[in-house]
């Protein structure tokens, strides 16, 4: 049996989809996380300053890096939540996890388990969102020259903002089981409401969605219909192939 990492966005459902998987797999689950707010509890800090603290002190990322990369190495059966396991645990099955920052910002403002991430108000909560993920994206470019937003980093990405939880726990796991038969599956599954249809996108129904990721927006190169009838009939997910 192989690891599984879960990265994504705040918000994006890691957690939830992680307490599902050990539910019905004999894995164990390492958070990155934890060990990430316990750092910043040590140094007085938010989460948020503690990601602009050590932009300029890696040491303290290395610390959890390292303990999952030696993890990686010499075990198996672990679900790793952690926004850069995917690098350090490259034997593994690579899931990433997107949400919108509207639905994201509703979540986590009204989630009151999150102690150490509650905001003020919703503009607050979205605008501190933003930085975060603004600070993480560039402290891994800069510490480790590599790109969270890059999605051909993964095997699998699913977008939560309009899905069930059970939808994504259901893709999610069906997708696992695919990887590790080494069997075909849709490695790309996104809300057909946050795909833009451009006026030069292809409309034709018998082909595959394929979208452009630019600017942390998706749009729509090839199947522009096929997304149409997905926003008719109501789906909260469509398979889609990404143009790198």
């Amino acid at each position: 049996m192989i690891n599984i990492t879960i990265a994504g966005e705040l918000g994006s459902g890691k957690s939830t989809v992680a307490n599902h998987l050990i539910n019905n797999i004999n894995y164990r689950i390492e958070s990155a996380g934890l060990i990430f707010r316990r750092l910043a509890e040590q140094h007085g800090m938010t989460a948020k300053e503690f990601n602009q603290f050590i932009e300029s002190n890696p040491k303290y990322d290395n610390m959890v890096d390292d303990a999952i990369k030696e993890m990686g190495e010499k075990e198996e059966n672990i679900i790793f939540d952690s926004r850069l396991a995917w690098h350090f645990v490259p034997k593994s099955f690579k899931i990433y996890m997107y949400v919108d920052v509207d639905t994201a910002t509703q979540r986590i403002f009204n989630d009151k388990g999150r102690v150490s991430e509650s905001y003020s108000d919703m503009a607050t909560a979205k605008k501190e969102i933003i930085e975060r993920r603004q600070s993480e994206v560039l402290r891994y470019k800069t510490f480790y020259n590599v790109d969270i937003d890059n999605y051909s980093n993964y095997d699998f990405i699913i977008d939560t903002s309009h899905a069930t939880k059970e939808q994504v726990n259901e893709l999610v796991l069906k997708s696992f089981f695919a990887f590790e038969q080494g069997r075909e599956y849709d490695k790309v599954w996104l809300s057909p409401k946050n795909l833009i249809i451009e006026e030069n996108s292809v409309n034709n129904s018998e082909e595959d969605i394929e979208i452009e990721k630019r600017d942390g927006k998706f749009y729509v190169v090839k199947g522009s219909d096929k997304v149409r009838a997905a926003l008719e009939k109501g789906d909260s997910l469509v398979a889609v192939k990404i143009k790198y």
